[in-house]
C-alpha cells in the first residue's frame, strides 16, 4: 500500500492507541499534504478500526483528526460531531463560559465547515466565536480574536450599512473592504447572517473568496492592539 510505503520512511511513525491510530509526521506540511493525499484511505481505515485516525508533528497543537464517521452514508450523531470539535484543540474558539444549545448547532457548523467563519454578539459587537480557518485569515492568535470589539475595524459608513442590511434581511453577500488585523487592511467578499438565541443577536461572518490585502486607506486609523480588544 502507498501509504504504508509512506509512513515506513524516516521520520515518519505510527502507532494504535486506545483511539485508534497516531501518526507522527516530520512536519505540519508534511502532515497536511498525507491528509489531504490519502483522506479517502485514512477515513475508510478509521471506519474500519470503529475509531479515528490522528496526524501530529513535532511541536503540534491542532492534530489533523479524521473520524469513521466520515466514511459512513449515515450523518454522524451529536456525541460524535461534538467530539470532532472538542478534541480538535483549537479548531473552534468560543470566549462564553455558557453557550446556548442553539448557537452550539452554530458553533458546530462553523466547527465542521472549512470557509472562514466569525459571529459577533449584537449587543456589544464583540466577537465570540471563531474557526480555526478565520485564524489564519485574520493572521492573529485565537484568543486575541475572541475578545475583538469589531466596530473598530471598519469604515463607519460601511459598518451602518452591514447593520442596516442585517436588520432588513437577516441574510445577505456583500463585496466589501474592512481590516484583517491592525496591520492589514484587505477587500473581502463575505455571507452575513444575523439571528436570534434566547432574545440575544448574532452576527455569522462567512468569508467567500481569500482575503486580498490593499494599502489602509488614508481615511482609516487603526489604534494599537491593546485598544482594539476587551479585556
Amino acid at each position: 500500500m502507498e501509504l504504508l510505503k509512506v509512513l515506513n520512511q524516516p521520520h515518519w511513525n505510527y502507532l494504535f492507541t486506545h483511539e485508534g491510530i497516531t501518526i507522527k509526521a516530520p512536519s505540519k506540511e508534511a502532515a497536511t499534504q498525507l491528509a489531504l493525499m490519502y483522506r479517502e484511505c485514512l477515513t475508510e481505515t478509521a471506519y474500519n478500526i470503529k475509531g479515528k485516525i490522528k496526524i501530529t508533528w513535532r511541536c503540534c497543537k491542532s492534530p489533523i483528526q479524521i473520524f469513521g464517521w466520515m466514511a459512513s452514508k449515515q450523518p454522524p450523531s451529536a456525541y460524535e460531531t461534538a467530539e470532532a470539535i472538542l478534541c480538535t484543540d483549537g479548531e473552534i474558539l468560543c470566549s462564553l463560559l455558557r453557550v446556548p444549545v442553539p448557537l452550539l448547532k452554530h458553533i458546530v457548523q462553523a466547527g465542521e465547515s472549512e470557509k472562514p467563519i466569525s459571529i459577533v454578539r449584537c449587543s456589544d459587537r464583540k466577537q465570540i466565536i471563531i474557526n480555526k480557518s478565520m485564524e489564519m485569515a485574520l493572521q492573529s492568535p485565537a484568543i486575541e480574536l475572541t475578545r475583538r470589539i469589531m466596530t473598530r475595524f471598519w469604515r463607519l459608513r460601511d459598518l451602518e450599512t452591514l447593520e442596516h442590511e442585517l436588520m432588513m434581511t437577516n441574510r445577505f453577500r456583500w463585496q466589501y473592504n474592512a481590516a484583517l488585523n491592525p496591520r492589514t487592511w484587505a477587500i473581502l467578499e463575505s455571507e452575513f447572517e444575523r439571528f436570534e438565541v434566547n432574545g440575544q443577536w448574532y452576527s455569522q461572518t462567512t468569508f467567500l473568496i481569500n482575503p486580498e490585502p490593499i494599502p489602509f486607506p488614508d481615511d482609516v486609523i487603526i489604534w494599537d492592539t491593546d485598544r482594539l480588544i476587551d479585556n
